[in-house]
């Protein structure tokens, strides 16, 4: 694909009422359309176009990737600054691309100054149109990188692997060289290490380098569907964006290594419960069942940001905006008023809604049983690729224990196989990582102990299991 650095996507700022207020002479070339036919007018009365109806008070089932991008423009006389979608890229004379990324710049520093990570991940994924926008963040040992924020909708399929070595992976590889990577054939680069984020579909991926008083400090992306995306413009789009992302995440100091175990507050592997200050909560302390399914949701985000847009789509597929906005409405405060029983104290801070996503507060929440497994089982590899096998075997021994079932277990919703699955493989990786760790000790005796207790404790498919067990006798065999 040929390089044009003068790329961009036309632009223009509307008040409250969506009515045109300034037209820049760029998108009056790009589009034909002069000034004095635009001011004062409403957008998409100028612009034209099935997404632009997204603005109307009328309008339905309006797909969200074929609408405008735009960000809150808190400066002057308020109102939004407005991109037309990836699609109506246009041509423009020198300057045009350069003034659309300092735009984009400007209005994410002045609306994102006071806001957290997460809130400038959505924004950043929102305004350059993709379908997701991650963030790595170097650890202070310099030896991985570790998830620091992820947003959009296939953010589980991201949160398969939330650690990496140094240079593994676009987020290794990326932070240890310093430069981007970008493209559009997604599907057959090998560079990407989450098989499940392949399997939702991705086509275009474009990465940079986070880079803070010249070091760098992790890497961020973007991910979108759709393989026309000019690599080029999403580049120097997400370049400009580049210092927000950096400011957003300064503050934190990296993840701290695992510490000694937590009793989880929350269970979602097995029967989902939550363990509060008097007593423990099950499904039956929710007499909505899309309560419940939205904080499943909510946990699984694991703190960051999800669309409303996004959670009406898992609850209610299908169903028009309106009525899955008001649904939803219904299904959070039922899940507020379980919460606050649950977990006295937390008021509404717990579940947060703002600029129509909503996150929950897992600092507040508490330990969640399926992340303190996951983190164990990542530390686990770490410390047995670094020839610490007593230190990966204590991390499994706190690993193990957690998985009583499958993740959710008694929920019902399709929504949940594809996460469901993902700990299904973690739990069995964790199996067969414990055997190896024993077995290079010569300790065939101790890996069937442990499988042994495994079996006893957790419901799973044979096959697999009976193979494990095999591969352990044999090589008790083999050294007899």
């Amino acid at each position: 694909m040929p390089t044009d650095p003068e790329r961009f996507r036309p632009h223009f700022f509307v008040d409250e009422r969506m009515r045109i207020r300034i037209w820049p002479e760029a998108t009056a070339r790009a589009l034909g359309i002069p000034e004095t036919r635009a001011t004062g007018r409403s957008c998409w009365e100028v612009v034209g176009g099935a997404g632009c109806r997204a603005c109307r008070s009328d309008a339905r089932d309006v797909s969200p990737a074929s609408r405008c991008a735009r960000l809150p423009a808190t400066v002057g006389e308020g109102g939004w600054l407005a991109w037309l979608p990836p699609a109506r890229i246009a041509g423009g004379f020198p300057g045009s691309a350069l003034h659309e990324s300092l735009l984009l710049r400007g209005v994410l520093a002045e609306s994102l100054a006071q806001h957290s990570l997460d809130d400038t991940l959505e924004a950043i994924r929102g305004a350059c149109a993709a379908d997701d926008c991650e963030l790595f963040q170097l650890e202070p040992e310099g030896e991985d990188v570790v998830l620091r924020g992820c947003v959009g909708q296939d953010r589980t399929a991201f949160l398969e692997r939330t650690r990496m070595p140094l240079g593994t992976g676009y987020p290794g590889w990326i932070t240890a060289t310093g430069k981007p990577l970008t493209t559009n054939e997604f599907q057959e680069d090998h560079r990407f290490q989450r098989e499940s984020v392949k399997r939702s579909g991705i086509r275009t991926f474009i990465g940079v380098p986070l880079v803070d008083h010249e070091r760098a400090m992790g890497y961020l992306g973007l991910a979108r569907k759709d393989e026309g995306i000019p690599v080029d413009w999403g580049l120097h789009l997400l370049e400009a964006a580049h210092p927000i992302a950096v400011a957003a995440a300064r503050p934190a100091r990296g993840v701290s290594r695992l510490s000694a175990p937590r009793a989880p507050t929350i269970r979602c592997l097995g029967p989902f419960a939550i363990v509060g200050q008097a007593r423990t909560l099950g499904v039956a302390a929710f007499p909505r069942r899309k309560a419940l399914d939205l904080l499943r949701h909510l946990i699984l985000a694991r703190g960051t940001a999800m669309s409303r847009d996004a959670l009406i789509e898992h609850l209610w597929p299908g169903i028009d905006p309106e009525s899955g906005a008001n649904r939803l409405h219904v299904a959070l405060h039922a899940l507020r008023s379980v919460l606050r029983e649950a977990l006295p104290g937390t008021g509404e801070r717990l579940v947060q809604h703002r600029h129509a996503h909503y996150r929950i507060d897992v600092e507040t929440l508490g330990p969640v049983d399926a992340f303190l497994f996951a983190d164990a089982l990542d530390e686990a590899r770490r410390r047995a690729r670094e020839g610490d096998p007593d230190g990966a075997l204590d991390c499994l021994e706190l690993a193990l224990p957690l998985y009583l079932g499958e993740l959710f277990a008694d929920a019902e919703d399709v929504a949940f196989e594809a996460p469901r699955q993902r700990f299904r493989d973690r739990y069995r990786e964790a199996l067969h990582l414990l055997v190896d760790l024993h077995l290079n000790r010569g300790r065939s005796d101790a890996a069937l102990e442990a499988l042994a207790r495994q079996r006893e404790f957790t419901v799973f498919d044979s096959d697999w299991y009976d193979a494990l067990v095999r591969k352990v006798v044999e090589h008790g065999r083999s050294r007899t």
